[in-house]
């Protein structure tokens, strides 16, 4: 059905909006903070330092496919995440063991011994980090259990 030209002028039609479709849901960022826990070890007769990190979200679910930027660690304050020695290797395929990560120092020596604390950070885009202090207890030969 055609409309009348009022004055000249053909009128607009109107649009309805379709009523049968619902407001879909608008995606939202991934924020909030990860649940980030470590562990220090050292082994005995190896310069390494390892330290083992479990990420996971705010509803406690493995957060996986970290990388060796997704992490800052620092020794005493002491940044140690730019050094070229460090790496990070996801374990993977192993049931109870997702979001779990080893942080590897290659050649580590510190100077003296004692209680030797590190904090890491794990961050996973812009808004979503975590970080946890642990320590190592480092003892001079003779003294180990």
């Amino acid at each position: 059905m055609a409309k009348k030209k009022v004055g000249g002028v053909a009128p607009t039609p109107t649009r309805r909006p379709d009523v049968s479709a619902g407001k879909a849901p608008r995606p939202s960022l991934a924020s909030g903070p990860l649940d980030v826990s470590a562990q220090g070890a050292i082994l005995k007769d190896d310069d390494r330092l390892m330290l083992v990190v479990r990420v996971r979200d705010a509803d406690g679910q493995p957060v996986t496919g970290l990388k060796k930027a997704n992490f800052k660690w620092w020794q005493m304050g002491h940044f140690l995440g730019e050094l070229s020695g460090f790496f990070v290797v996801e374990i993977e395929n192993i049931p109870g063991c997702e979001g779990l990560y080893h942080l590897v120092q290659k050649t580590w020596s510190t100077v003296g011994n004692g209680t030797i604390p590190f904090y890491v950070r794990a961050q996973k885009g812009a808004l979503r980090h975590g970080g946890a202090l642990t320590f190592i207890v480092k003892v001079r030969e003779g003294l180990d259990l």
